[in-house]
């Protein structure tokens, strides 16, 4: 959730009617400069890993809940793959975590699209002067041109 003073530091675009063409001067070049802070890939690693880190975390899971109280096995062959899972259950659990949380923070990194840096970088004011919150409705239309329309 945002601040107070990231609110207001927001820069405003007067809109003059519910739907039509909009230019925004210096949008092309700020989000320019955001794509260059973002890391390539990061989306698809991210994702990779929160899968991974989910399945390993909930195998983990698993072998403790549904698993026996008591692991017994051969001396002469060991443990199954699966009875050194349950072994060691609570290891392996943070390990999935641990990719799951790298995961997250990855894939927050990704870039998002042009309408949503608009949203978030700009804030629109209807025609009647009031901030606009209800459903907005972006076209990019390229450069620095957008086609805005307020539901």
């Amino acid at each position: 959730m945002q601040s107070e003073s990231e609110e207001l530091d927001k820069i405003e675009i007067q809109l003059k009617s519910s739907s039509g063409d909009y230019r925004i001067p210096g949008f092309s070049e700020g989000y320019a400069l955001y794509l260059k802070g973002c890391k390539k890939g990061a989306g698809y690693t991210g994702g990779f890993l929160l899968l991974l880190g989910f399945a390993i975390a909930a195998l983990a899971i698993g072998a403790l809940v549904f698993g026996p109280s008591t692991i017994t096995y051969y001396r002469s062959t060991g443990p199954s793959w699966f009875q050194y899972v349950q072994m060691y259950a609570a290891p392996i659990m943070m390990a999935g975590g641990a990719l799951f949380t790298l995961g997250g923070y990855l894939y927050s990194k990704k870039a998002v699209g042009r309408e949503e840096f608009l949203v978030t970088i700009y804030k629109l004011i209807a025609p009647d002067g009031q901030v606009v919150t209800g459903t907005v409705h972006l076209r990019y239309l390229g450069g620095d041109n957008f086609n805005i329309a307020i539901n």
